[in-house]
């Protein structure tokens, strides 16, 4: 919903190369980001990958039925540096830090991507097939829901690559890139200490694998 885009305010920036091939550059709209969000093409408003997004029925705790969807619209992968970064980019307002920020997560974001994968079911097959592609949207923000200093960036990937052995959009396989969560997160902060340290700061890593200024 509007949490991600903030009411417009920080507009998202279209990430990948499925993203590029559904001719999603640029800023994030919100009229392109909806579709996708219903499983249609952003430009054309057809349906995207073969299932539809259907809903089942559930019971509630107090024994009511409700409908819940079967399609799983997108996934959030969230990167955010430890709290003294925020603080030395938000209160220090020292914008190179900001800047970082974003290299990172797209340097991040560039090796996700090759763990992106889809199933493959035809002629009695049940294997995985990477594709190599994203159709992805990423927000940054700088607060969290508390109002405290918080620089961090939701990557929404949505749950549609292109397979170009079948050339059709399936649905993504997350297997592998949940597997590599922890190597993208450590590619993440090695490019941020990286350039920290360019500008000056002093780096103390930390026992659980993060690290502080």
């Amino acid at each position: 919903g509007d949490y991600y885009a903030e009411g417009q305010s920080i507009p998202g920036q279209w990430f990948g190369q499925g993203a590029a091939d559904l001719g999603l550059n640029g800023i994030t709209t919100s009229d392109e980001f909806a579709r996708l969000c219903e499983n249609l093409h952003p430009q054309t408003g057809e349906r995207l990958t073969l299932r539809l997004k259907t809903t089942r029925t559930e019971m509630n705790a107090d024994g009511k039925e409700r409908e819940t969807a079967n399609r799983r619209v997108f996934y959030d992968f969230t990167f955010s540096p430890p709290k003294s970064v925020s603080i030395a980019a938000l209160v220090g307002d020292d914008a190179r830090i900001i800047e970082a920020h974003e290299q990172a997560v797209t340097l991040a974001m560039n090796q996700l991507q090759t763990f992106a994968a889809t199933r493959v079911r035809k002629n009695d097959q049940c294997t995985d097939r990477h594709t190599g592609n994203l159709v992805a949207a990423m927000f940054r923000h700088d607060t969290s829901r508390a109002l405290d200093p918080h620089l961090h960036s939701h990557c929404i990937v949505f749950n549609a690559t292109f397979d170009s052995t079948e050339k059709q959009w399936k649905a993504l396989q997350t297997h592998e890139m949940f597997a590599a969560q922890k190597f993208v997160e450590n590619v993440y902060y090695h490019e941020l200490t990286r350039e920290l340290v360019k500008f000056g700061y002093q780096i103390e890593n930390k026992p659980r694998g993060d690290f502080e200024i």
